[in-house]
């Protein structure tokens, strides 16, 4: 038999790296959009085996799993969980942080993101990044704890960020868990007595701004990875999940809802409704302001917008940023 060539032998050897290669990118390509493989990585971390005792199986269907995971974070009073609850929910927010992407199966993603709107409080003081108490219980081996104020629970602001744009994939998950968000902020701006000055503004501002700041910047993220009709589509469901529902309270009845309320509204009457979502901190301070009556120029109501809206800007470029870098 002849000798083959040094040139057909480097040829067939390309040829085999490159089928390698083209082989490999499609087990990589189809792996990562693989919902089962989601399902099966969260199921099978020992984490949320110990989460779901005795209720989890090795063959748990996702709804299932995701039905038990919301159990065992959640009760009957809103916003409202025991310890155990809130450490499970710690718990799941790691493992889902640890998992690829963050990458979370479509059956699990609207009831997860359920449960943690539950915990709005406390995830909208994470998204803050500048409230100590948090900060000093968000370490690997930190735990929920309790005060006079009930029970809390922090993860570091990137692992949730992280989390939230893993449910985000799904828009309506998205709007509830932005929604309990605005809520938190307008209940920031409904708490501000009646003669305010300095700080008394400016704390609850920069703690609306920079949670919808992140909120901004993982719709950004969620796009990015749309084009044409996807895109519109994402963008259409999450304005229908953030669709006013009732009439507006008046403000004294109800200040929160009424400034909750009265924001969706003006997204729903803007011209361009999705792009109207990154105004909501300075939309909020100066819906508060015409309803508590102040006077605009005496708290310069106008500064205080622009300083909401560097806040908000700085925390989605930074979110957007993130997520960007760990999805590339």
């Amino acid at each position: 038999m002849p000798a083959t060539r040094p040139s057909a032998r480097v040829a067939a050897a390309t040829v085999l790296v490159v089928v390698a290669a083209v082989g490999a990118g499609l087990w990589w390509a189809l792996g990562r959009d693989d919902p089962d493989r989601d399902c099966a990585g969260l199921r099978g971390d020992d984490r949320v085996r110990t989460v779901l005792g005795a209720t989890w199986r090795s063959d748990l269907p996702c709804g299932e799993l995701a039905d038990g995971l919301r159990k065992a974070t959640t009760g009957g009073q809103p916003g409202t969980h025991t310890l155990e609850q809130a450490r499970a929910m710690r718990t799941v927010l790691l493992a889902v942080a640890a998992r690829p992407d963050h990458r979370v199966h479509p059956d699990v993603r609207g009831p997860l993101a359920a449960a943690l709107a539950d915990y709005a409080a406390d995830t909208h003081a994470v998204l803050t990044g500048i409230n100590d108490t948090y900060l000093t219980h968000d370490a690997a081996d930190a735990d929920a704890w309790q005060d006079g104020g009930g029970v809390h629970v922090a993860v570091p602001k990137n692992q949730l960020i992280g989390v939230l744009r893993g449910l985000s994939e799904d828009p309506a998950a998205y709007a509830g868990l932005r929604a309990a968000d605005l809520r938190q902020g307008a209940a920031g701006f409904a708490a501000i007595g009646a003669d305010p000055v300095g700080a008394v503004i400016t704390d609850p501002l920069s703690r609306a701004a920079a949670p919808a700041g992140v909120y901004d910047g993982i719709a950004d993220d969620a796009l990015r990875g749309r084009d044409g009709k996807a895109r519109i589509a994402w963008q259409e469901a999450v304005l229908r999940g953030l669709a006013p529902s009732g009439d507006r309270p008046a403000f004294t009845a109800d200040p929160t809802g009424s400034l909750t309320q009265g924001w969706l509204q003006q997204v729903g009457s803007a011209p361009d409704r999705f792009a109207r979502l990154r105004d909501q901190a300075s939309d909020l301070v100066g819906l508060w302001a015409e309803a508590a009556h102040q006077d605009k120029d005496r708290i310069g109501l106008p500064a205080l917008q622009d300083r909401a809206r560097t806040t908000t800007d700085r925390e989605r470029g930074e979110a957007a940023s993130q997520l960007k870098q760990a999805g590339s």
